[in-house]
């Protein structure tokens, strides 16, 4: 029985907490950087979790997508509450 690449199920965890506070790009490229480390362990060592490696890779890279759509969208706003200060 082949085991499940442990890099894999990480890469999903990472990918799936990046959406779960702001600022989770840290956590977004982690997802990324685990997610194709897993993909070559498993290629390597043949184990399973193939999806799993691709699923939090995706994830990753639609949090770093997300995010900078919403910062180019929103940046006038940000510079008015860093310029005036939050009130």
């Amino acid at each position: 029985m082949e085991t499940k690449s442990r890099l894999a199920i990480f890469a999903l965890v990472a990918g799936l907490v990046c959406f779960l506070n702001l600022l989770g790009i840290e956590k977004a490229i982690l997802a990324i950087t685990a997610g194709y480390m897993a993909l070559n362990e498993i290629q390597r060592e043949g184990k399973n979790g193939k999806g799993l490696a691709w699923a939090g890779i995706g994830l990753g890279i639609a949090y770093i997508i997300t995010i900078t759509i919403l910062g180019i969208i929103y940046w006038p706003q940000l510079l008015e509450l860093i310029k005036h200060g939050v009130k």
